[in-house]
């Protein structure tokens, strides 16, 4: 069972060797120092002797590969695992055709990423014996002089012959192109056939249609796989549209463009729900998908022998069909069913109780709001923009506060999370993903705490304003921000779209409970400590439960149990089941926000066809 606490690391830090003065400038060249260490690294792989590792890596360096030397996301950490990781799978994986990007953003440079710890820092191209992908070096001096690989990260970005049919390869869409010519039907009869599935089989069952499944279903289509994509819903985009009126997307529109279709550039920074939703729709359209919508399944099962499933689904018009897909992948959101506690004495509250998933606008209330007293349990997004929205109908409005949040601006810290990687002045997304993700996830924590530190300065007044507030701020056990009580709880935080202000005026009111809530009376929430907040309407902002319950609901005993949790991390320091293989075959956990549906679908997707493709066993 791993600590709570396994993945805090330290940096080691290299004191700089003492530059003489006769150094000559090639000497301290990051271009020319990078491709020296380059055709060092390529000799080694060439060499087939992983014990050569000692001559380009540091004893405590990392390698974070994705599909590159195993058909999985893996983080290495240590010459002697490295060099046991290299000798294991290196010799099959065959790198070669190392280049280094010469120019742009990720050409070599000096980078200080803490005080004590500069490195060099690089993105390169490579082949491997099945494909071709992108890696990121960083380089560190050691006393000696000599620089070393502080940190390797390998990331296969397509399969030979396999390549996404995009850019240069784009089909060739006349009708001359067509197989067996216009007699066979021109675009959109086989358009229609196709969405019909009643020619062939789907080669991938996906279960969604937000943005997990619409990503998903791109990259798998451009990689020559077909996909169908059901949801129970009656408008593709109805995910967004049906939740509740004043939502926005809290990631700038940079970090959020979709798989081979960005954003306009007048697109706005956070897009209101509705458009996102119409957005979809028109994805959905332009990528040519296949999607069943007011469909539901009626029963799933797998045989090990066949390496296939079974789905029965049910569709809106009342016919059945049973489908016979290779692999599912599911893609109902990152999170699972909500968290609805209950308490003693709620059957006698004379008031409304409701868990947050099920609210739409505070207007949707039967009367007037003005003077009604809601309280809202829990204060992440959803609880601060659900209080928000309350206040805002004319209600007076407390979140109660059990631990603390951490708070970031979406006007100013939020910018600095992207900053140079995902904005008008960033580099090829595809380029900005590799690298976003190309740090050991302990790492990127680590590495956190200094940024959590300056956006925390730039936001002083919002946070000082909170804290005299009454509003109890979480920077994170070890002060890394948001993004380990993303990838580790899947909350715990708020991304300030206008909530903390009105904290801080006094117009919101905040309790705290630490010990949670004893009960309900007829008018009132009784806390632990015995005091009561009267309340006339409670808004349960508690959160959701583990994907796998989302899974067990929509397909069953026999197919959960198989199956992982998701989410926090393994022992690596590698995401749990999600995005990779999920514990049961040919099943596929897919979500997270529209920035990570867009970087890891064409992991999933090399996966999937890897494995249709023979490259790895089913």
């Amino acid at each position: 069972m791993l600590a709570q606490h396994p993945h805090d690391i330290t940096l080691p830090t290299f004191s700089k060797p003492e530059v003489k003065v006769s150094v000559r400038e090639t000497e301290r060249n990051p271009t020319t120092i990078a491709q020296t260490w380059l055709e060092k690294f390529a000799a080694v792989l060439a060499s087939s002797d992983a014990s050569r590792l000692s001559a380009v890596a540091h004893a405590d360096s990392w390698w974070r590969d994705f599909l590159t030397l195993t058909w999985d996301y893996r983080t290495i950490r240590g010459l002697p695992k490295m060099t046991e990781f290299l000798s294991n799978n290196g010799p099959n994986a065959q790198i070669t055709n190392l280049k280094l990007y010469e120019s742009g953003k990720f050409a070599p440079s000096f980078q200080t990423p803490i005080d004590g710890l500069e490195w060099i820092e690089a993105m390169f191209d490579f082949e491997t014996r099945v494909g071709r992908g992108k890696g990121v070096l960083r380089l560190a001096q050691s006393d000696d002089g000599v620089w070393k690989a502080h940190f390797i990260s390998t990331s296969l970005q397509e399969l030979k012959g396999s390549e996404e049919v995009a850019g240069a390869r784009r089909p060739h869409g006349g009708n001359n192109s067509l197989v067996g010519g216009v007699g066979a039907g021109n675009w959109q009869e086989r358009r229609e056939r196709q969405k019909e599935f009643l020619d062939n089989e789907p080669d991938v069952f996906i279960i969604g249609a937000g943005q997990s499944g619409l990503n998903m279903a791109a990259r798998l289509q451009a990689m020559g796989l077909s996909a169908l994509i059901v949801d129970k819903n009656a408008r593709i985009g109805d995910n967004w549209r049906n939740r509740y009126r004043t939502l926005v997307t809290h990631d700038p529109v940079q970090y959020t463009h979709m798989a081979f279709l960005p954003f306009p550039s007048n697109w706005p920074l956070f897009t209101p729900k509705d458009k996102l939703g119409d957005w979809f729709e028109a994805y959905a359209s332009l990528m040519e998908l296949n999607v069943w919508m007011s469909t539901t399944i009626n029963e799933s099962s797998y045989s090990d022998e066949s390496k296939t499933w079974t789905v029965s689904v049910k569709r809106g018009d009342g016919t059945e069909r049973t489908l016979r897909p290779k692999h599912v992948v599911f893609c109902t959101g990152h999170a699972g069913e909500p968290k609805v506690p209950s308490f003693p004495g709620q059957e006698t509250f004379k008031g409304h109780v409701s868990h947050a998933s099920l609210h739409k606008d505070a207007s949707t209330y039967e009367g007037d709001l003005t003077g009604k007293k809601v309280v809202v349990v829990g204060t992440g997004n959803s609880g601060h923009d659900i209080a928000q929205n309350y206040y805002e109908a004319g209600a007076t409005v407390t979140m109660l506060q059990r631990r603390g949040t951490y708070v970031i601006q979406a006007s100013k810290g939020l910018f600095m999370l992207h900053e140079g990687l995902y904005d008008e002045t960033g580099p090829p997304t595809e380029d900005a993903d590799v690298y976003g993700q190309s740090l050991p996830i302990p790492v990127q924590f680590a590495l956190n705490v200094g940024g959590t530190e300056r956006i925390a300065e730039v936001e002083k007044e919002n946070i000082d304003g909170l804290k005299k507030a009454g509003f109890k701020i979480d920077f994170g056990h070890d002060g890394s921000g948001i993004y380990r009580k993303y990838i580790t709880r899947g909350g715990g935080y708020y991304i300030d779209v206008g909530c903390s202000k009105l904290i801080i005026d006094g117009k919101i009111k905040v309790e705290q409970s630490p010990d949670g809530i004893k009960g309900f009376t007829e008018d009132a929430l009784v806390l632990a400590d015995g005091r009561k907040l009267d309340a006339d309407i409670v808004v349960l902002a508690t959160g959701y439960d583990n994907m796998r319950t989302s899974l067990r609901k929509a397909m069953g005993d026999t197919v959960a149990d198989r199956a992982k949790d998701v989410w926090d991390l393994d022992d690596e320091g590698e995401v749990n089941a999600m995005w990779r293989p999920s514990g049961h075959p040919g099943l596929w956990y897919f979500g997270g926000s529209l920035a990570l549906c867009r970087i890891m679908s064409r992991f999933v997707a090399l996966q999937i066809k890897a494995v249709e493709s023979g490259l790895v066993a089913k």
